[in-house]
């Protein structure tokens, strides 16, 4: 890691740097949170309180008040009961995550968690990892909630712990529990450059000749399907007939479309990358067969779902410059 590097690193990711602060193993799922796993620490609400009872009963001692004295030791039972109350409050909890679908560099990562309850109580509780958090009431029904992760770069998001706490009931300590993730997401590359239609060649032909789609051309008329596009139908012949014509292009698939590493030579490598990215979602949407070629890995000629997943993750993989 480079001096740079170093000196960008936040405090939690130093202290991960220390054997001691990392994470644990993977922890198998669903977790069910045990005493071993649960961790109290009073808030600075509780450190007042606790500092204001050591002053009242100092006073009590020094004046030989009786009455205060009860009533100092009165408020210290109950604060010991809510450090009880909050460390039972996690005890039993299930937690299960699910893994998160892949997104674009820039857009937040869902991450979903289920928390199945204990008891029937309602409490509150939060799930957060790193700087992000979810709050949500949990009663007697599980329930699921959801952190936005943000991302900055393509590749693996590595997402190695995930906290649940709670201040129940009182807000004088923070109970909580940490669960091992060692998730790694897949963050696929920001589609950006130029569109499609301005730059594509035949993957077949290999010739690199600049063309037209010919889905532009209307070839012939037919009755109106549902599901057909607004744009699609033909207005002054519907009139005429009392039925909705829609217009049937030329199917311009005839050609595939080779999206080629080599032929962006213009362009930096990761604006390479986003370029590719980009024709990759607009040749599926425009329900186009395509291949990808790039160094040292050609994805063959395809189209659907599974294609577009395989072309996305070769270029999210690819190593950084």
């Amino acid at each position: 890691m480079t001096g740079s590097a170093v000196r960008h690193l936040n405090p939690a990711q130093w202290l991960r740097r220390i054997p001691l602060f990392r994470a644990g193993p993977r922890d198998a799922q669903p977790l069910v949170i045990g005493n071993r796993r649960i961790y109290v620490l009073p808030t600075g609400f509780g450190l007042f309180i606790g500092m204001a009872l050591a002053v009242l009963n100092l006073g009590s001692l020094n004046y030989n008040n009786n009455a205060a004295l009860l009533l100092g030791f009165l408020v210290i039972s109950l604060c010991n009961n809510a450090l009880i109350s909050g460390h039972l409050a996690l005890l039993g909890l299930q937690l299960r995550s699910q893994p998160p679908e892949p997104v674009f560099a820039g857009q937040p990562l869902a991450l979903t968690v289920m928390v199945s309850p204990r008891g029937t109580e309602p409490r509150d509780y939060t799930v957060s990892q790193g700087d992000t958090e979810s709050t949500f009431s949990l009663g007697a029904e599980p329930i699921s909630t959801t952190l936005s992760l943000p991302t900055e770069k393509r590749g693996h998001l590595h997402i190695d712990r995930l906290r649940i706490a709670t201040l129940h009931p009182l807000g004088l300590a923070r109970a909580w529990c940490t669960l091992n993730l060692q998730e790694q997401a897949l963050v696929y590359p920001s589609p950006q450059g130029q569109d499609l239609n301005v730059y594509f060649s035949s993957a077949e032909t290999g010739s690199g000749r600049q063309s037209r789609q010919h889905s532009e051309q209307p070839h012939h008329l037919r009755t109106y399907r549902s599901g057909d596009s607004r744009k699609q139908i033909a207005w002054k012949p519907s009139a005429r007939t009392g039925t909705l014509q829609v217009r049937e292009y030329e199917q311009g698939n005839a050609d595939a479309l080779l999206l080629d590493w080599n032929r962006l030579g213009n362009l930096e490598y990761e604006a390479r990358i986003s370029q590719l990215c980009l024709w990759v979602v607009q040749a599926e949407q425009r329900q186009r067969r395509y291949a990808l070629s790039l160094p040292g890995l050609r994805v063959e000629t395809g189209s659907g779902a599974e294609h577009r997943r395989r072309c996305l993750e070769a270029l999210a993989l690819l190593p950084h410059d």
